[in-house]
């Protein structure tokens, strides 16, 4: 994945929300075992999508006065939790 790429989709609200949904789609950082092997393996293989690119958030390196990859991902996630809290309301 072409961090360049991804560091100015990361910068936007809309761009962390994007990546946000992606990653629940993937079903990152969840864990689960069904003991249906097929459903196991396809879990995993969307899994390792969502980590793939976690991972390429985390490398954007900061510059130009824009913020790193871990401040990026703490800001999308804590997005991604007020609108699910807007949401309940």
């Amino acid at each position: 994945m072409d961090i360049d790429n991804l560091a100015p989709i990361m910068s936007t609200e809309a761009g962390r929300q994007f990546v946000a949904e992606v990653l629940d789609l993937c079903g990152a950082g969840a864990i689960a075992a069904t003991g249906n092997y097929a459903q196991d393996f396809y879990s995993l293989g969307r899994r390792a999508v969502g980590e793939d690119v976690l991972r390429a958030v985390r490398m954007i390196e900061a510059g130009g006065g824009s913020s790193d990859g871990l401040a990026l991902e703490y800001m999308m996630l804590r997005e991604h939790k007020q609108r699910r809290e807007q949401e309940e309301l």
